[in-house]
C-alpha cells in the first residue's frame, strides 16, 4: 500500500508536471480512488503529498482559497517542497495575486535554476495575461531544459504566431513535423524579412490609431535598418511630427534633418512647410499682442521647419520686423537681407518696408561710428 501511495504522491503533486508533460486529465477513475483511500485511511499521519493532492481537487473545481489553504498545509509539513511552492503560486495568481505568484517562482529558478515547472508557470501567467513577449523568455528557458517535449513546442509555435515572430513560429512548426505537407506555406514564411517598410507600415496603423507609443517604437525600429533609404526618411519625418505634436521641437528639428540627410523627400506630403506656417501664425499673434520674446521664438521655429523658399523667406521677414520693433536694428538688417536673398520676388510688395529696416539699421550703425 504504501508503495502504492508513494506512486499516487509522484503523478498528482503537481498540476504543472501532468499538464506539461503528459496532457492528461488530472486523475482517472482508479486514481481517484486510491487518493480517496489516502485521504480517508485509518491510522495514517498526512504528509506534504497528501495535503498537495488534497489543494489539486480544490484546484481542479476552481476553488482556490481552499486550494491554497491546503498547499500552505503542504509547506508547514515541509517547507522545501518544490510542488507545494509551485502550486502555491498558481493559486495565488488565480486569486489575483499576481506579484506575489511571480515572486515566488523566481525564487524557485534562481535557487534552481532547472526546474522547468517553475518557468513553466511563469510563462502561462504571462501568457494569460498577454504579455507575449515574457511569455515567450520564459517557454524558451522550459525549452532548453525539455528539448523534446512536443505539448510545449506546439505552445511555444503559438506564441509565435500570436506575438508576429512568425520566422521563429516556422521554425517551431518545422521542428513538430507540422508544415511538410505545405512546403508552400513554408516557404512563404521563410521569405517573410523584417525591414524598414515593414515597421514603417506598423508605425503608420499604430499612428492612425492613436496608439503614439507603439506608433513611436515601430518607427524607430524601422530607422534601424539601412536598405531602404525612403523609408528610413519617412520614418525620420514621422518620429519628427510626432514630437512636434508633443512640442518637443528641438527633437523634431533634429529629425527633420536626419530625414533630409538620409533621403532628399521631394513628395509634396513629406514636408514641414505647413508646420512653418503655424509657427508663422502663432507668431504673428504674439506679434500683434506685442509679446515680442514669444513672436521672436515661433518666427525662429518656423525658420528651422521650413522646406520652401517662400516660407523660409517670410519667416526671415517678420523676425526681421520683431527685431526692428525690439530695437534691434542690426539683427533687423540681417534678417531683412536674409528674407530678399531667398526669395526677392516674395517680397517685391514688401521693399518699403524691408528699405525702411535697412535704413534705420544703417542710422543706427553711422551714429554709432560718430
Amino acid at each position: 500500500m504504501n508503495k502504492k501511495i508513494r506512486m499516487i504522491n509522484l503523478i498528482l503533486s503537481s498540476i504543472i508536471l501532468i499538464v506539461l508533460l503528459s496532457g492528461t486529465t488530472l486523475a482517472n477513475t482508479e486514481t481517484e480512488k486510491l487518493l480517496q483511500d489516502i485521504i480517508e485511511g485509518k491510522g495514517m499521519q498526512a504528509d506534504s503529498f497528501t495535503y498537495i493532492n488534497m489543494g489539486n481537487v480544490y484546484f481542479s473545481l476552481n476553488l482556490y482559497e481552499p486550494a491554497l489553504a491546503e498547499y500552505e498545509k503542504a509547506l508547514a509539513a515541509d517547507k522545501e517542497n518544490i510542488f507545494a511552492k509551485i502550486n502555491q503560486s498558481y493559486a495565488l495568481y488565480k486569486l489575483d495575486k499576481k506579484e506575489n505568484a511571480l515572486n515566488n517562482l523566481s525564487q524557485i529558478t534562481t535557487e534552481n535554476p532547472n526546474n522547468a515547472f517553475a518557468f513553466y508557470l511563469k510563462g502561462m501567467i504571462f501568457k494569460e495575461t498577454l504579455d507575449y513577449d515574457l511569455a515567450i523568455a520564459e517557454f524558451e528557458k522550459v525549452a532548453e531544459i525539455l528539448p523534446h517535449n512536443d505539448k510545449l513546442l506546439a505552445e511555444l509555435a503559438q506564441l509565435y504566431q500570436d506575438n508576429d515572430q512568425l520566422i521563429e513560429a516556422t521554425e517551431a512548426y518545422i521542428k513538430m513535423g507540422k508544415v511538410i505537407s505545405s512546403p508552400h506555406i513554408l516557404e512563404n514564411f521563410l521569405a517573410y524579412k523584417e525591414n524598414a517598410t515593414v515597421f514603417l507600415d506598423l508605425g503608420d496603423y499604430y499612428y492612425d490609431a492613436g496608439m503614439m507609443e507603439k506608433a513611436i517604437e515601430a518607427y524607430k525600429k524601422a530607422t534601424q535598418f539601412n536598405e531602404d533609404k525612403k523609408s528610413i526618411a519617412i520614418a525620420y519625418y514621422r518620429l519628427a511630427v510626432v514630437d512636434l505634436k508633443g512640442e518637443n521641437y528641438s527633437q523634431a528639428i533634429k529629425g527633420k534633418a536626419l530625414s533630409q540627410k538620409t533621403y532628399p523627400l521631394r513628395i509634396k506630403e513629406f514636408t514641414f512647410d505647413h508646420f512653418s506656417k503655424a509657427f508663422i501664425e502663432i507668431g504673428d499673434m504674439h506679434y500683434h499682442g506685442g509679446n515680442l520674446q514669444k513672436a521672436s521664438k515661433n518666427y525662429e521655429l518656423a525658420i528651422q521647419l521650413a522646406d520652401s523658399n517662400p516660407i523660409s523667406s517670410e519667416a526671415h521677414y517678420k523676425l526681421g520686423l520683431t527685431y526692428y520693433r525690439s530695437e534691434d536694428y542690426e539683427n533687423a538688417l540681417r534678417e531683412g537681407e536674409t528674407a530678399l536673398g531667398i526669395n526677392p520676388d516674395f517680397l517685391s510688395d514688401q521693399e518699403r518696408l524691408i528699405d525702411l529696416l535697412i535704413a534705420n539699421a544703417w542710422s543706427v550703425i553711422t551714429h554709432q561710428d560718430d
